[in-house]
């Protein structure tokens, strides 16, 4: 027999497989996409023709102690259904490619046929669209993800005014409401005189501070310029308002731009203006079908365990907006995923791709222990990339989700659905590591930690909470943060934000999260589109978070803001070159709010705080601060040395001596300066993946 391909990825393994290795034999079953199934045994002469096929045939038959060790060949799978891995898989499972090559998982349908029509479109038919009632809001050529037809073409118009008239009351908001939306007339000219199916299918995307509200109007009168939406009341902190950005898309008359499309769902006909030098019977399309590839779904007291997954690329899920539309979610964090994990232990994915995703790439939701994501690459991406934990309590005290392993991971090209995707979000979780990870191109946060708002508050209070069964459920809990001794270590995480969001950052944590650890990260190009683009941000209630030891630079609102927050330690960082100002605090409260000590500041413009850092209690001293442009200037309202003398005694204004940090090089040609405030230096070119030259390559970005 073939000897396992898996001997261990980390030293906590390596015990277990060796032992295992020992103990036990190892079946081999090929799959190939040219086996015939009516044929196949799983021998190499006689493959399967799916994995999933290979699986139920194998994988729960044979003795339990026996890995089964699939192999797949090469090519193209198209599939019609997800994989699924339950806890009837009782033996070690390993699946990997063959040769060193990626064997697609294609979960859609390819799309040829295509003949030219009107105004240089060109049209293809999708029988599954008539005969199945299929839906899809996403579209691929050539592996490029294709624009819903959408007014404007690019960037987003402004809400005119808006009026809501509350049906039914609910907690904090309607429980049912209709909003009038009334919109510019200019903004809508070429929508006036339009016919009512030429606006069918018409979708709004309608951006708040840090999420976005999507839904299709329930009554439209173009010629006036208005529309009227149903569903839940707007909530407060996200309203949709005067001076509101949106866009519409999703109907025949907004197609008029190269790379927009459209779906004639009635006929069954994909419409699409090609890109230049896009030769429509040449060009891969891809429409898709699937919503997941791949569902681990264990047990509570039947876990899967020993799942290891290697060298496979997975594309193509769609996503579909609810039929009540989408109501605003910070992070997308209930959204779904293209692989999803639940009650899975000890598993491993490791070197495989996970592109061209409807939402989320990848969820390790309930009660997954101790798996790991190791050296995948995940882009174009509809929402973020993995999502650790629930964002809900539970009413059971089953223990949570824990001790992931993400590293060495590129992440990257985020948000096309839903912007507020976050690259690596963990929800109720501890005890994981997010290391030497590439993390870019997102439109929200890079990575976000905690999911209690605000300080721990030991009584048991009256929550929302959902039942084994997922039923909605009322009970009473400690509303206790679990988000502790995170350590998001040696990530490079770099052009966030792309100015479509606000209230954002590289690193963002929430609630009280000990043993959390935020170091030795490289974070640049931070940008909002309004307030709130920050590298490193503590959000309400953060307390016993540690970051220190980062390079963060250009980021729009600052390098590092507190809204507030208890006893967290700033320290040994260099923060440089952030536009509006180069550090804020929001809030002063009566405890500790945080240490801020022996850290380097380094700007050419901008305040240099902003806040409350002259009325806040903070532990504050041996800071060096450098102004590139010229004198320094006052710091809330003092010259530097009466600011010094106040708050900072050792801290100094003087040139910290880097290579060329207006190029990017923060190497020091002195550390004079640096010893002044017993700076303690790092070797920033340790950040990010790591490997072979391909692999380093591959994350380097344009």
């Amino acid at each position: 027999m073939a000897a396992c391909w898996l001997c261990s990825l980390c030293s906590s393994m390596a015990s277990a497989t060796s032992t295992t290795s020992a103990a036990a034999n190892t079946d081999t079953v090929y799959v190939s996409a040219t086996g015939i199934a009516a044929q196949a045994d799983g021998t190499l002469s006689h493959p399967h023709s799916s994995l999933q096929e290979a699986i139920r045939q194998h994988a729960t038959k044979g003795n339990k102690a026996d890995t089964l060790c699939i192999l797949v060949a090469a090519g193209d799978y198209y599939m019609d259904r997800p994989i699924v891995v339950n806890e009837k898989v009782t033996r070690p499972l390993h699946i990997r490619a063959q040769a060193g090559e990626k064997p697609r998982m294609i979960g859609g349908l390819r799309v040829d046929g295509w003949q030219p029509c009107e105004d240089g479109l060109y049209r293809a038919y999708v029988p599954e669209v008539k005969r199945y009632g299929m839906r899809f809001e996403q579209f691929y050529v050539d592996g490029k993800r294709a624009i819903p037809a959408r007014t404007p073409n690019e960037k987003w118009f402004f809400v005119k005014s808006s009026r809501e008239t509350p049906f039914v009351q609910g907690a904090r908001a309607a429980s049912y409401a209709v909003q009038q939306i009334n919109f510019d007339e200019a903004d809508w000219s070429a929508l006036h005189n339009v016919s009512p199916g030429r606006l069918k299918g018409m979708t709004f995307r309608f951006y708040h501070k840090w999420d976005i509200t999507r839904k299709a109007p329930a009554y439209i009168e173009a010629d006036s310029s208005r529309i009227w939406l149903e569903g839940a009341g707007m909530k407060p902190w996200n309203p949709i308002t005067k001076g509101s950005r949106y866009f519409l898309y999703g109907c025949r008359a907004a197609l008029d731009a190269p790379g927009e499309w459209w779906l004639d769902q009635k006929e069954g006909y994909l419409y699409y203006k090609p890109r230049t030098g896009e030769r429509m019977n040449e060009v891969e399309c891809i429409v898709p079908a699937l919503h997941q590839w791949l569902v681990v779904k264990g047990k509570p007291n039947q876990p899967v365990r020993h799942l290891h997954i290697e060298g496979l690329t997975f594309c193509y899920t769609s996503y579909l907006i609810p039929d009540g539309g989408e109501e605003p979610m910070q992070a997308a964090a209930s959204t779904e995923a293209a692989v999803l994990m639940d009650f899975a232990e000890d598993c491993t994915l490791h070197d495989c791709e996970l592109l061209h995703t409807g939402a989320y790439a990848l969820w390790l939701r309930q009660g997954c222990y101790r798996n790991q994501i190791t050296h995948c690459y995940m882009a174009d991406l509809g929402s973020g990339g993995i999502k650790v934990g629930e964002p809900w309590w539970r009413a059971s005290e089953r223990t949570l989700t824990s001790e992931t392993l993400i590293d060495n991971n590129i992440i990257t090209d985020g948000g096309h659905e839903q912007p507020c995707g976050v690259g690596v979000a963990l929800f109720h979780t501890s005890h994981n590591q997010v290391t030497h990870n590439e993390i870019s191109h997102l439109l929200y946060s890079g990575v976000s930690v905690g999911w209690v708002w605000g300080y721990n508050n030991p009584q048991p209070q009256s929550i929302a909470a959902l039942a084994d069964d997922n039923r909605s459920v009322t009970v009473k809990v400690p509303m206790v943060s679990p988000a502790t001794h995170n350590q998001i270590l040696h990530n490079h995480i770099h052009h966030i934000g792309a100015g479509e969001l606000s209230d954002m950052g590289a690193v963002y944590t929430l609630g009280e999260s000990e043993g959390t650890r935020v170091c030795y990260n490289v974070i640049h190009d931070v940008w909002s589109y309004d307030y709130g683009g920050w590298g490193l941000y503590t959000d309400e209630g953060s307390t016993g978070v540690e970051m220190s030891h980062n390079l963060v630079y250009r980021c729009k609102s600052g390098a590092f803001h507190q809204h507030y927050g208890k006893e967290n330690r700033i320290e040994h960082n260099i923060l440089a070159f952030s536009h509006v100002h180069q550090l804020q605090l929001t809030r002063s409260e009566p405890h500790l709010s945080f240490h801020f000590r022996h850290n380097i500041i380094l700007f050419d413009r901008g305040e240099v705080l902003a806040g409350a850092w002259d009325k806040a209690q903070t532990d504050m001293d041996y800071n060096l601060y450098w102004n590139m442009a010229g004198d320094m200037p006052k710091v809330m309202g003092k010259s530097f040395a009466e600011w010094t003398q106040q708050h900072e005694p050792h801290s100094v204004c003087a040139d910290p001596m880097f290579a060329d940090a207006k190029a990017d090089n923060f190497t020091f040609t002195s550390k004079r300066a640096a010893k002044r405030i017993k700076f303690q230096t790092t070797d920033f070119s340790q950040a990010g993946v790591y490997g072979s030259d391909e692999w380093c390559k591959k994350a380097q970005q344009p």
